[in-house]
């Protein structure tokens, strides 16, 4: 399964905030995405919410190094 978002744009503490699908350069805030993922229509994704923080975005894991959302990417 291919995961085609990267990260674009994180917070000084290195949340990720805003993503591009490198498919075809959409790009999306992370909050549109963890909808989607919620929704069971984003494969590959899913979310993690830590005790007092907000909801945030991560790839599934697998061998894969170059298919996860770290690290950023300037774009």
């Amino acid at each position: 399964m291919k995961k085609p978002f990267k990260t674009i744009k994180e917070t000084s503490t290195g949340r990720n905030t805003k993503s591009i699908n490198v498919q075809n350069l959409t790009k999306l805030e992370n909050k549109v995405l963890i909808k989607k993922v919620e929704a069971g229509k984003l494969v590959g994704y899913h979310t993690v919410k830590r005790k007092g923080q907000e909801k945030f975005l991560r790839s599934n894991s697998d061998p894969k190094k170059k298919n996860n959302l770290d690290p950023k990417i300037n774009k």
